[in-house]
């Protein structure tokens, strides 16, 4: 029997493989393309520094749910989501929680085997943002997210970014 060991910082965060033991809630099934890492080179910042984003989903609580785990350039910024069909409401839900010390709480539509729209309340955002609204469209190796948000009372112009297939450790400081 043979045995690997992945030596983790105190800050970096377990990532297992892509190929998770175990199925999804078949509600949640769409997600299982999902499972595994991903990075987005998300352009520079205002002071001009590279943002790399790096996530994780993962199946979570016996497949009730799937976990995201996510940080900006090894931690600056991050949050963790548990994504989950909510019986009484006929709805896929979560709720995301950050490293800035907001969280929001949503639910998902499922617009084909292959994509679905977020839709967020945000609570306790220091820039005014009060919702949030991103399309994910994943093919072959990609995910493409686009992304809206309700600041201070006015839909900002969508910003969309590509994730690839990644193995590095999300971070969180």
């Amino acid at each position: 029997m043979l045995f690997s060991l992945h030596v983790l910082a105190a800050d970096d965060v377990y990532i297992p493989d892509s190929n998770q033991q175990g199925e999804l809630h078949p509600k949640l099934a769409m997600f299982k393309p999902y499972l595994g890492g991903w990075q987005s080179d998300m352009g520079k910042n205002q002071q001009g520094d590279p943002m790399i984003d790096i996530s994780v989903w993962q199946r979570a609580l016996n497949g009730n749910a799937v976990r995201t785990l996510h940080s900006i350039n090894d931690g600056a910024y991050g949050g963790e989501s548990l994504i989950f069909w909510d019986e009484s409401e006929n709805k896929i839900k979560f709720y995301y929680f950050t490293t800035a010390s907001f969280y929001t709480s949503g639910w998902m539509e499922v617009t084909s085997d292959n994509a679905f729209t977020a839709y967020e309340d945000v609570t306790g955002s220091e820039q005014g943002i009060t919702q949030v609204k991103s399309t994910s469209t994943l093919s072959e190796n990609e995910i493409t997210v686009s992304t809206s948000y309700l600041k201070n009372g006015e839909w900002t112009e969508p910003q969309s970014r590509k994730y690839v297939r990644s193995d590095k450790a999300v971070k969180f400081k």
